[in-house]
């Protein structure tokens, strides 16, 4: 209808950095920083400032790790840290709410992964993350001290590639897990954890001079009922369902 909800004329610098430090052949130390920008978020019709659009954010990541390669494998330990403006609808003393940019989430973690080839047939990729999201400086005190919404303490998945006597044969498998989250900001309600296993086949060719890979997978091979995401939008809850089990066939062909 022509009204001007935000109009924001900024200059900032967004920087990216990486530096890496090899003391030796098979190991790595790193460390990068990177800065972001986002479009604020839009105040929904619980809110006393209905439609307003709030400034753009900015988001910062840090993160600094080893890599530790030995045979056919790589280890990695990685400390990260995500920080960004926290949008919400804060309560007023009359019962109203108002949409407003206060206080920061801060995500910090510590990540281990592994992938490679553990023996000359089975390939495997592994991670498993510890995460402590936190709100600070929001001016709501029950949104404070205590895990953000949608973010879980715990989370880890392994991936695995076995290849069979038969030439171009391949099985695979993996498995994704994720702890209990919360489901509002007052972390009063939560959602379960789960695990979700996949299993599948590869099939590697040749047809007409062209490499051909077929592929049939089984995601949720148990079909497992569960919530994968929640969260909030436009003042409203959500619960995420997880998908069924899915059956894919598919084929790559390499022109």
């Amino acid at each position: 209808d022509g009204s001007d909800n935000r109009h924001t004329q900024r200059s900032i610098f967004l920087p990216q950095a990486a530096l890496i430090y090899k003391p030796v052949d098979n190991v790595s130390f790193y460390t990068s920083y990177s800065k972001g920008l986002s479009l604020g978020a839009t105040a929904s019709v619980f809110d006393t400032n209905v439609g307003e659009i709030l400034a753009p954010t900015i988001s910062r990541q840090l993160e600094a790790g080893v890599k530790y390669d030995w045979r056919r494998m790589s280890f990695t330990a990685a400390l990260f840290q995500t920080r960004q403006a926290y949008q919400y609808s804060r309560p007023n003393d009359d019962g109203s709410l108002t949409f407003v940019q206060q206080g920061q989430q801060k995500n910090t973690g510590l990540e281990l992964s592994a992938n490679g080839w553990l023996t000359s047939q089975l390939q495997i990729a592994a991670s498993v993350a510890a995460i402590r999201a936190r709100v600070d400086g929001s001016g709501t005190a029950d949104y404070e001290e205590h895990q953000a919404i949608n973010v879980p303490k715990y989370r880890g998945s392994l991936s695995a590639d076995y290849s069979l006597p038969i030439p171009g044969l391949a099985l695979l498998g993996g498995m994704q897990y994720s702890s209990s989250k919360y489901a509002n900001r007052e972390g009063s309600v939560k959602v379960d954890d789960y695990a979700v296993f996949n299993a599948g086949s590869r099939y590697s060719t040749r047809l007409e001079g062209y490499d051909t890979v077929f592929r049939l997978t089984v995601d949720n091979l148990f079909d497992k009922r569960y919530w994968r995401d929640v969260g909030e939008y436009l003042g409203d809850d959500y619960l995420f369902l997880g998908a069924p089990r899915t059956a894919r066939l598919s084929a790559t062909v390499s022109f």
